[in-house]
């Protein structure tokens, strides 16, 4: 096991022998060296990059790889790294090496995630995986896991809008099955109006719907006038826009609980309630009842309010609104 070998075998590099390239056990995207430089700068390298000489003859970085950029940018011509090439390692336990190694000092992004998974899987089996290494990379679930291991099919600029995590697990299982077209429209209106996880998964339930039942694609119908005025109006902000962009769909979507909702909306409004006092209809006026919220902080609120709903006469004409 790994961690049974003594890896003391310091050896000074060549800057030149050290290509820049991830090589074959490397599982950092997209990453910012200003903090690692900075660090170098101030305090020195810490901790050696572990370096393997390969059959070829040329250097395979097992570790450190972002610390040989961040030297490579600060312009030193040796580099002081730990030997393994006599260790009898196996690229499986190199390869855990540098999981462990990176945990000890950052969190995975969900690129790099997937990657380690792939990775893995030339060593390892699902269930193994699934047993042994969700826990220690933080993830929930097997079908997180799974959705994981497909990110590889993102395209880099997909990929890059994903890194920060905005989109959630359960947004990008669901691009995974759509064509790249498709797939790159939904994230441009994700990350145009900074759609939250629920909206996301709204907007992309409602699209499918739309294109089955309209017989079009998204690409047409999100360039209608309707949409695409949404990314240009004045006076309204990003979270504003996204909850008007949820209930376009919405309305096209499923147009009579739409408007049996505005109706209901306008017949509550029109009681003038007292403000601590809301009504409520079930989810798609499904249920026969519907519900009414009092907030009060004392019982002598409570009774004012109830006084004021007993003298609004027109609490009579609430009802199902399709039957107005």
């Amino acid at each position: 096991m790994v961690k049974n070998q003594i890896l003391n075998n310091t050896v000074f590099i060549d800057m030149k022998e050290l290509d820049g390239k991830p090589g074959p056990f490397c599982m950092s995207y997209k990453f910012d060296l200003n903090t690692i430089i900075s660090s170098i700068e101030r305090i020195g390298l810490i901790n050696k990059p572990y370096v393997r000489r390969n059959k070829a003859g040329s250097i395979d970085i097992v570790t450190g790889y972002r610390r040989i950029l961040a030297l490579k940018a600060l312009n030193w011509d040796k580099v002081p790294c730990i030997d393994v090439a006599d260790a009898c390692l196996s690229d499986k336990d190199l390869l855990i090496l540098n999981v462990y190694d990176n945990l000890c000092t950052r969190r995975f992004n969900y690129v790099e995630k997937g990657m380690i998974l792939n990775r893995l899987m030339i060593f390892f089996t699902k269930e193994e995986i699934y047993k042994i290494y969700m826990n220690v990379l933080g993830i929930s679930s097997r079908r997180e896991a799974d959705i994981l291991m497909k990110i590889k099919e993102f395209n880099d600029d997909e990929k890059q809008m994903i890194l920060n995590e905005s989109i959630s697990l359960k947004t990008i299982g669901s691009l995974l099955d759509l064509d790249n077209i498709s797939r790159n429209e939904f994230l441009k209106w994700i990350f145009n109006l900074k759609l939250n996880f629920n909206q996301q998964i709204l907007f992309i339930d409602y699209i499918n719907d739309i294109i089955i039942k309209e017989e079009t694609n998204i690409g047409e119908l999100l360039n209608e006038e309707i949409f695409t005025s949404l990314l240009m109006e004045d006076g309204q902000n990003i979270p504003q826009r996204a909850k008007r962009f949820i209930e376009l769909l919405k309305a096209r979507r499923m147009p009579v609980l739409t408007k049996n909702e505005k109706a209901f909306s306008r017949l509550i409004s029109d009681l003038k309630l007292p403000h601590n006092v809301r009504i409520k209809h079930s989810p798609f006026f499904e249920g026969t009842d519907y519900q009414l919220e009092i907030s009060f902080k004392d019982g002598m609120k409570l009774k004012e309010t109830i006084d004021a709903l007993a003298g609004i006469n027109d609490l009579s004409n609430i009802k199902d609104p399709w039957k107005e």
